[in-house]
């Protein structure tokens, strides 16, 4: 479970240079500074990318952050250590193989694999920061990897559902009569990225389904699930079977579909991406109706969490700057700029709201580089 902590005491006061324009968005040099203290706080020499607040473990989903942040902010260095530790110990030494998802301390005390299982975000978003790679250092070794694992995920990570193909969370969900899938997990502006190189697959048609499954899953609330159950035929949403635990809630999960939504929008200004953003007044209004959010809403409305999670404010904050400009600077302002630390925003130990503190921030003021187009500009970079 992700570190929930979060002071609801957030006024701690603000220094340096984040606190220069009051409600603005953060410039370049300020996000490289940010991913420094974030390497030198949760990254190792190797680069292992470690996750304090779980015991010191890794996941295939950390080395997968750090491969995009390191992408963006131009720094090969860090990008060669976390691709290379990730090959030898999440992938066998196999750069093709799709890696596995917890590296951590055994019973017996030694270090290695926990679960060989992959997740499918993860292998995503390492095939996403490879194809940049590529382009911008000029490195076809990374591209040739991302094709290899792409090949993997299409293959094994993907179903056909009533004519419509869906991500699954990983090869063990498939070939089931009821599929269990994270919304969160898929990523359309990754698969523009990679109709782009891989022609073998109908990535761009994936764009399309996949704003079905959105339709499909969003809750009267405008909320999507941390985890859904779909029929593997009529591709209607259902109840979890027997023996299997109800995850409907908008949590620790579904808190990235706001930004990968902002991130549609803003760099491909799909009209799909901004109708669903639209429907996140729910939020808005409860934030200015509470002065905060519950780290998971029910889809009920009630909270599933007693307590906000800074994590999903950094998500919301471009998915706002593209609806609710206003209401995003006074986010910022108000919520992620007093938290910000040493080693990132917040607790010191919660490496999963520091990455989507960081994401938040580096889409919302533009900085990621990628422009309006998939491929091929890197304008504006950090």
């Amino acid at each position: 479970m992700r570190n929930m902590i979060l002071a609801t005491a957030i006024l701690m006061g603000c220094g340096g240079s984040m606190c220069a324009k009051a409600g603005a968005p953060p410039g370049r040099s300020e996000l490289r500074r940010a991913f420094s203290d974030y390497i030198d706080r949760f990254v190792q020499p190797d680069g292992r990318v470690v996750d304090h607040a779980a015991g010191g473990i890794t996941t295939s989903e950390g080395q997968s952050y750090a491969l995009v942040r390191a992408v963006w902010s131009n720094d090969r260095d860090s990008f060669d250590r976390v691709r290379q530790w990730m090959r030898d110990n999440l992938q066998h030494g196999d750069p093709t193989a799709l890696p596995a998802w917890k590296w951590g301390q055994q019973p017996d005390g030694s270090w290695g694999i926990l679960d060989q299982n992959p997740a499918t975000d993860a292998d995503l978003f390492v095939a996403y920061a490879l194809i940049l790679g590529a382009e911008r250092w000029g490195a076809p070794d990374m591209q040739a990897q991302a094709l290899a694992i792409l090949e993997r995920v299409w293959n094994e990570e993907t179903a056909v559902v009533d004519g419509h193909r869906v991500l699954l969370p990983g090869p063990w969900a498939a070939n089931k009569p009821v599929l269990r899938l994270n919304p969160s997990y898929s990523l359309p502006f990754a698969y523009r990225v990679f109709a782009k190189v891989d022609t073998a697959h109908d990535w761009a048609s994936f764009v399309d389904d996949t704003y079905w499954m959105f339709d499909a899953v969003t809750n009267d609330l405008g909320l999507q699930p941390d985890w859904v159950w779909m029929d593997a035929t009529t591709g209607q949403v259902v109840p979890a079977p027997d023996g299997e635990v109800e995850q409907l809630g908008f949590g620790f999960e579904a808190m990235r579909v706001p930004w990968t939504l902002a991130a549609e929008a803003r760099w491909y200004d799909d009209a799909r991406a901004k109708a669903l953003l639209k429907r996140y007044q729910s939020l808005r209004e409860r934030y200015h109706r509470t002065g905060g959010l519950p780290a998971v809403i029910e889809p009920d409305g009630s909270a599933g969490r007693d307590h906000p999670y800074l994590g999903l404010y950094g998500a919301l904050l471009p998915a706002w700057g593209i609806t609710f400009p206003s209401d995003a600077e006074q986010l910022y302002k108000d919520v992620i700029r007093p938290v910000r630390t040493a080693s990132g925003w917040g607790s010191a130990d919660d490496y999963y709201a520091h990455n989507w503190v960081w994401f938040g921030l580096a889409l919302w003021s533009d900085k990621t580089g990628r422009g309006p187009t998939p491929i091929g500009r890197f304008k504006g970079k950090l």
